[in-house]
C-alpha cells in the first residue's frame, strides 16, 4: 500500500467514526424525547463521553485527510467543484454540529446540577424542536457530504 491508500483508509475510518457518533447522538435525541424522569435523562447522557470524542476528531480528520488526498491525487485538484462543495458542506456541518453540541451540553448540565426543580426544564428541553432540528440538520449535512464524496459531481 502506498501513501494515498493509507490516507484514503484513514479518511474512510474518520467518516465511520463521524457516522458512529451521529448514530449515538441520534439514539440520544430520539430516546430523550421519550424520557419521563430526571434519573432516566442522566442515564441517557452517559452516551456523550463515548460519542463526543468521535464527533470532534472524526470531522477534523475528515477535512485534513481529504485535503491531503486532494493534493496527493493527480486526477483531482483542490479547487475542483465537488471538493470545494465538500469543504463548504464540512464547514456548515461543523457549525451546526457545534450549535447542537452546545444545546445538549446545556441540557446535560442542568440535568446533572442536582436541582430537584430541574426535571421539568430538562424534559422540556429534550422535547423541544430546536435541539431536534439542529441534530437532524447535522445528520442531513453529513449525508450530503457523503453523497458528494461518493458521486463527485463535476469530476
Amino acid at each position: 500500500m502506498d501513501f494515498y491508500d493509507w490516507m484514503l483508509a484513514l479518511h474512510l475510518l474518520a467518516a465511520f467514526a463521524t457516522a458512529s457518533a451521529l448514530m449515538l447522538f441520534s439514539v440520544q435525541v430520539v430516546t430523550g424525547r421519550r424520557m419521563t424522569t430526571l434519573a432516566e435523562t442522566r442515564t441517557l447522557f452517559r452516551l456523550a463521553p463515548v460519542a463526543t470524542p468521535l464527533v470532534i476528531a472524526g470531522p477534523i480528520l475528515l477535512l485534513v485527510l481529504g485535503i491531503i488526498l486532494a493534493i496527493d491525487a493527480d486526477e483531482y485538484q483542490l479547487w475542483d467543484a465537488w471538493i470545494v462543495a465538500a469543504i463548504v458542506l464540512w464547514a456548515v456541518f461543523a457549525f451546526v454540529g457545534q450549535r447542537t453540541g452546545k444545546y445538549y451540553t446545556a441540557v446535560q448540565e442542568v440535568a446533572e446540577s442536582g436541582d430537584a426543580s430541574a426535571e421539568a426544564e430538562v424534559l422540556a428541553r429534550l422535547r423541544a424542536p430546536a435541539g431536534v432540528r439542529l441534530h437532524w440538520a447535522s445528520v442531513g449535512l453529513f449525508v450530503l457530504l457523503l453523497l458528494d464524496m461518493i458521486f463527485k459531481p463535476g469530476a
